[in-house]
């Protein structure tokens, strides 16, 4: 991101009145979507401020850089081992704003751990940036008061977000049981809104058989079965091809059920069938689901490892030879290896089919706790990543640093640059998205002016999916005596959903002779009455 171009984000507010409420005072001043907010502590008015091209307006508020530094303690999750206030992109942002940050870094794989500590001692931090609660957790948290409401000093604060909120009508989306809004998302758009699992079909081994794309189950089914006889990685040995393989058993395999007619949630496993709720796992079509792939694992055609053999045990088989013929992946490369993704393709939906579709939001990415003096001046700092230019700042990082404008529309990462030396070093240490998911969005010049091969590639295939792409569900909200419920009764249900799954399709038990029996445990361990509360809200948000 260009210095001249931080001048246009400066402003990041809409009032002259700085409210500094925290705790029960923000609640009471950020109230109701759209009401009036009323100053909470001492007014720290500016001048008027230069508005960027996408906000409304030129009005006075919260400039940046502000006239005096302030300080913030964060708690901020990280995908990789660079600290987050040692990032690059971090520290520009907070230079341009004159902000500082005590920031803890906490590793992804011991997030939930723990948050859960820091929650419950009491001692918050001002900012969680990427939390790992669950939306229903985040509402439940800002209930209690544990988190302020946002929504009025996001309408006050931030005009970038809330344009966007407006225009793409999420703001349900993101609003709890009780009304308020208690984070600010991170916002996909394009074929990110296709960044799910996907079913990645090898394309190469239909080019060697003379096969066209499955157009059907049935076609699918024989796809398969010349992958496993006709030697369709060419290389004499007619035996070490695997037709369809998948990780951690029916958390992997629930993502055909697209091309059986499920437009999946794959969280609740909903799917929203021509108006009318449905919960998958009970349904007979789930029945034909199960018998379809018990026929795979019968004939050899589905790798009887499936159910035993993890993420990286099969990423570190498909990456070390032409052997995996189809299995489901945020992207191809993560089975099959950077050499050889791109004889991958995502399968098509079949005729009359849609496939599942995000809102584009990502939630969690900042929380504002009531420790925090200041929530105005946060939600107008991170309200300039919700530009295009910010979001370049937030995607790519600080331009002649971590990548490079071509100036012909296009862009390349900073190879031996001051960053790194390699692509992975000079994401995670130059930019924010891929040490960490902040507040902003995915900006136009990421699509357009992409240079990198394999990212070019992954886009494309997801964007060719956006053509069949159908939100999943409307934004479905819960009490918070619902929401434990749910994450009670999920607990139990989705366990035995696997172990059920795992057991007919390996023939430890025979489908017929158990299905009712398994319907019938399933209700009597709470999915009737699981799916009275999806169906209630459901019938809410309709």
């Amino acid at each position: 991101m260009k210095k001249k171009v931080v001048a246009v984000l400066l402003a990041a507010a809409m009032m002259a009145s700085m409210t500094a409420g925290c705790g029960k005072s923000a609640s009471e001043t950020a109230g109701t979507t759209g009401g009036t907010t009323e100053s909470a502590g001492t007014a720290d008015t500016t001048s008027a401020a230069e508005v960027s091209e996408e906000a409304a307006g030129e009005t006075e508020g919260i400039t940046f850089p502000l006239a005096e530094t302030k300080n913030f303690s964060m708690l901020c999750i990280i995908n990789g081992d660079t600290p987050m206030d040692e990032v690059d992109a971090f520290q520009y942002l907070n230079e341009q704003s004159n902000i500082t940050f005590e920031v803890n870094s906490i590793p992804e794989e011991d997030a939930s751990e723990k948050e859960g500590l820091i929650l419950s001692a009491g001692d918050y931090p001002d900012v969680f940036i990427y939390s790992s609660l669950k939306k229903n957790d985040i509402d439940k948290y800002g209930a209690e008061g544990v988190f302020v409401p946002l929504e009025n000093y996001i309408r006050t604060y931030a005009p970038n977000l809330t344009k966007l909120l407006d225009e793409r009508d999420l703001w349900a989306y993101i609003t709890a049981p009780d009304g308020h809004v208690y984070e600010m998302p991170a916002l996909n758009t394009g074929a990110e809104l296709e960044s799910g699992f996907h079913v990645w079909l090898n394309y190469q081994w239909l080019d060697n058989l003379g096969l066209s794309e499955p157009k059907n189950l049935d076609e699918f089914h024989e796809v398969l079965t010349a992958f496993k006889e006709q030697d369709a990685n060419g290389n004499g040995d007619p035996d070490d091809e695997i037709p369809l393989s998948v990780p951690d058993g029916m958390n992997y395999l629930k993502q055909y059920l697209p091309y059986f007619g499920y437009c999946l949630d794959n969280d609740t496993w909903l799917a929203n069938q021509d108006g009318s709720l449905v919960y998958i796992p009970t349904d007979e079509g789930y029945k034909e689901f199960l018998r379809y792939f018990t026929n795979l694992y019968k004939e050899g055609l589905l790798d009887p490892a499936s159910f035993t053999q993890n993420y990286d045990q099969i990423a570190a088989m498909g990456s070390s030879g032409d052997v995996l013929g189809c299995f489901s992946a945020l992207a191809s490369f993560q089975f099959a290896g950077r050499d050889q993704d791109e004889e991958y393709q995502t399968l098509t939906p079949f005729e009359g089919q849609a496939y599942p579709q995000s809102t584009g939001i990502f939630h969690g990415c900042m929380l504002i706790t009531d420790a925090c003096e200041d929530p105005a001046t946060l939600v107008a700092w991170a309200d300039q990543l919700y530009t295009q230019e910010g979001g370049e700042l937030y995607w790519l990082g600080v331009e002649g640093n971590s990548y490079v404008d071509n100036g012909d529309g296009t862009w390349s990462w900073n190879i031996g640059g001051p960053i790194g030396e390699d692509i992975a070093t000079v994401r995670e240490k130059g930019t924010l998205k891929y040490q960490t998911a902040f507040p902003g969005i995915q900006p136009d010049f990421w699509f357009t002016g992409i240079t990198d091969p394999d990212e070019s590639y992954l886009i494309s295939q997801r964007s060719k999916m956006l053509d069949y792409g159908k939100v999943t569900l409307p934004a479905m909200s819960y009490t918070a005596e619902e929401t434990e419920t749910i994450a009670s009764l999920k607990a139990d249900l989705d366990s035995y959903i696997n172990q059920y799954g795992a057991q007919v399709i390996t023939g430890a038990l025979d489908l017929d002779d158990s299905w009712e029996n398994y319907v019938s445990t399933m209700n009597t361990m709470g999915a009737s009455e699981l799916f009275e509360i999806y169906q209630n809200a459901f019938n809410a948000a309709e």
